[in-house]
């Protein structure tokens, strides 16, 4: 009841809602940064090819937004890359691995921007060995970018590949040959890929679906993600990272005090149970579940899967199919271990391999670009 008469407020006749939706919807954000500048001509004006395709590297997916990145550039013609510690996720990413996938992911946009510009880039994983059991100051990689290249295609999706978290049409089956060209372009030795899309679809959206609401009744883990949300539009202009929660009826909740952290956070709260049965509505749209399995799970191996899904993802956008990963139910803290083992069944992990990606896919509504703090802020002397 506490629900529904609250939203009454918002709702009941228009009273309340109109002003303060007209008002969202218009308000500046109090002369704080555009968050998503840096989607727009990233690199324009750069003579330093490095930072070009640097400005391109941090559009990249990465968990929870955090932009991890730091960037030292050396000599004329190299860049090392180094992650930034306060940026971790210690709970709901214990060992660093999905920190060193969204490095992965950052590597490849970096290579893949490189080209536009006719350059061509080596990359040296772990040049100084290290990141075992944890990540620390040594670096992620370093780029040696070269003359000569022919330009990849998929350059030309970076500025249009999103993370797409809304809800998709359940009834329009993911198209087989769209599908096709996804997994052929996270091919790479080691790696294997795949689509469920058969049988097994109730029984892994019910999976996903649970996983996020057990990470939700996990208190540590929870609070991780809690810390992370952005809530209206001057907290996500303020930080231009982390989970941004916006849009005119966020605003509007905002406004009446039915939309806050102590508000996600306490059990009965209309923003604490849209939030636990959101991810039920997503796993039920989804006319698919794409998926990355890596032999070994090493420190190179995972910079690799990044890498190998932030090809797959920028395929996706050319073939217009929406991507969403779902990550709970892969992660290594205790509470969820049982469904990171019933996942794996599910998809066929066999014996020393892992699975480094598991996403929603299928078709929906176009969504905008996710929140950037822009290359200045990880660029390091």
């Amino acid at each position: 009841m506490v629900a529904r008469r609250d939203f009454i407020r918002i709702m009941g006749g228009g009273v309340l809602a109109a002003p303060l939706l007209a008002q969202a919807a218009c308000a500046p954000s109090a002369g704080l940064p555009d968050p998503v500048a840096a989607w727009n001509q990233p690199g324009a004006g750069q003579d330093d090819d490095r930072l070009f395709a640097l400005a391109h590297g941090i559009l990249a997916p990465n968990p929870h937004n955090r932009q991890p990145w730091l960037i030292e550039l050396q000599g004329a013609d190299q860049a090392v890359l180094h992650v930034d510690r306060e940026r971790l996720l210690p709970v709901t990413d214990p060992f660093d691995r999905q920190i060193v996938i969204g490095c992965g992911a950052f590597v490849e946009l970096t290579c893949l921007a490189a080209t536009l510009r006719g350059r061509s880039v080596t990359v040296e994983p772990f040049p100084d060995g290290g990141g075992v059991p944890r990540l620390d100051d040594r670096p992620v990689a370093r780029f040696t970018f070269g003359k000569g290249g022919a330009t990849d295609p998929l350059a030309a999706r970076i500025l249009t590949r999103r993370s797409n978290k809304a809800a998709y049409d359940p009834a329009r089956p993911l198209d087989t040959a769209a599908a096709r060209r996804m997994l052929a372009e996270g091919a790479a030795p080691g790696f294997r890929s795949g689509v469920v899309a058969d049988g097994r679809l109730s029984a892994l959206r019910d999976l996903v679906s649970g996983a996020y609401v057990t990470e939700i009744v996990t208190p540590a883990a929870f609070e991780e993600s809690i810390e992370l949300m952005r809530i209206g539009r001057e907290e996500i202009a303020r930080h231009r990272d982390g989970i941004d929660i916006g849009g005119p009826m966020v605003e509007a909740m905002a406004a009446v005090g039915l939309m806050s952290r102590d508000q996600i956070r306490k059990p009965g709260t209309m923003a604490h149970e849209q939030g636990k049965s959101m991810y039920r509505g997503l796993a039920d749209s989804s006319p698919a579940f794409v998926w990355l399995i890596s032999e070994g799970n090493d420190r190179a191996t995972q910079l690799n899967a990044g890498r190998a899904w932030a090809r797959m993802n920028l395929a996706a956008d050319a073939g217009g199919v929406a991507v969403h990963p779902v990550s709970q139910g892969l992660q290594e803290y205790a509470e969820v271990a049982e469904f990171k083992r019933r996942v794996d069944a599910l998809v066929g992990v066999r014996p020393g391999e892992r699975l480094q990606m598991l996403a929603r896919a299928g078709y929906g509504k176009v969504v905008p670009p996710a929140p950037r703090r822009g290359l200045e802020e990880h660029l390091v002397s």
